[in-house]
């Protein structure tokens, strides 16, 4: 019997430690993954500028002067391309604006906030225009039902933050870690991020439209010749690029404007769909509680809803996101569940967050 059970003992250990050894190596793999993206971060940015600044030049060098003969036009002629010139100007400027901020803001973080309240002066008040009603009386009802806090963070995790494993920190309404801008995409930057891949689609788009020709001209290196500075070989690949960023970015960008105007984040869209799974088998209807309709979602997420009207989202300026990042109102038909139905949403979005402290999404 004794010997039985030492066997026994000595087979179970010897089928864990494999697996053990196995899950260890997995997230020792994970984590120089992390590490990687993280040190690479910088040579994505000096690619992405270079990449995208050498279409720009092969447009102003080449496209612009072959699709527009100042010497020949008529005087509404020149005008047009004035008109032309300065809006392409303005785009290329957006797009390295947006890309700017994107980088440079700070997706936001609760230990941000609380190294911001630790500076803050004993007895100083905020200013009462600067503060919310909604605000607070959401910041009331979150605090009300305990918040939760990272295991990893030890910090306070509001409501859709998550975990990032690149930046080993809680990212205030995190969607995704994107190593092109070396940084989360999250509440304070999601805007700018937005717009940049917006610009960018649009101006692969014109330049394709308009680079066409002298694309085909660019690649006839016998009889054609070539009046340009630029070179033949840059002009055909920068349209070849411009047409894979038109479509690959384009993608991207329309599964972004998706999730604005249903009010998820990429995190989010994945757990709604399970939930929305689980509430079909039950019998019930799946509600997100952040889902204003689709008008409303867009509004509150380029926040041009009272203190900005909406044609800032042209203007190339700074522009802060619509709430603190911590609380978020809730939508009416979330409120008219029954207290239970509410209580068990709440509760499932804890849990996603308790997985992540336990395995980084």
């Amino acid at each position: 019997m004794i010997f039985r059970s030492v066997t026994e003992a000595g087979h179970l250990n010897f089928c864990l430690l494999p697996s053990t050894h196995h899950i260890f190596l997995q997230s020792h793999m994970a984590q120089l993954v992390d590490q990687a993206i993280d040190k690479a971060g910088p040579v994505f940015i000096a690619v992405a500028v270079l990449l995208i600044d050498m279409c720009a030049l092969a447009y102003y060098f080449v496209v612009f002067p072959y699709s527009h003969q100042w010497s020949e036009a008529s005087f509404f002629g020149k005008l047009c391309i004035i008109l032309i010139f300065v809006f392409t100007v303005y785009m290329v400027y957006c797009i390295h604006f947006h890309y700017y901020m994107a980088i440079k803001t700070h997706p936001g973080t609760m230990a941000e906030i609380c190294s911001k309240d630790l500076d803050r002066p004993s007895g100083s008040t905020m200013p009462e225009n600067e503060v919310q009603v909604h605000e607070v009386l959401l910041d009331m009802e979150e605090y009300s039902d305990c918040p939760k806090t990272c295991k990893k963070c030890h910090l306070p995790k509001p409501e859709r933050a998550h975990h990032c494993s690149v930046c080993n920190q809680c990212i205030m309404r995190f969607d995704h870690h994107c190593p092109w801008i070396h940084n989360c995409v999250g509440h304070y930057n999601h805007r700018y991020f937005v717009l940049f891949m917006t610009y960018l689609v649009v101006s692969a788009a014109y330049f394709v439209a308009f680079g066409w020709r002298p694309f085909v001209v660019s690649l006839d290196l016998i009889t054609s010749d070539w009046p340009y500075y630029f070179p033949r070989p840059l002009m055909a690949f920068s349209m070849i690029l411009a047409i894979c960023m038109g479509i690959a970015i384009g993608a991207l960008c329309v599964w972004h404007y998706y999730l604005i105007f249903t009010a998820q984040t990429t995190v989010e869209f994945y757990n709604n769909y399970y939930d929305k799974k689980q509430c079909k088998r039950q019998g019930e209807v799946f509600i997100n509680m952040y889902d204003f309709g689709f008008k409303e979602n867009a509004r509150r997420f380029f926040n041009v809803c009272e203190q900005f009207p909406w044609y800032t989202i042209l203007y190339p300026i700074p522009i802060p996101p619509r709430g603190n990042g911590r609380v978020f109102e809730k939508c009416e038909e979330f409120y008219l569940l029954p207290k239970s139905r509410q209580r068990e949403q709440i509760e499932m979005q804890h849990e996603v967050q308790d997985l992540e402290d336990i395995k980084d999404i």
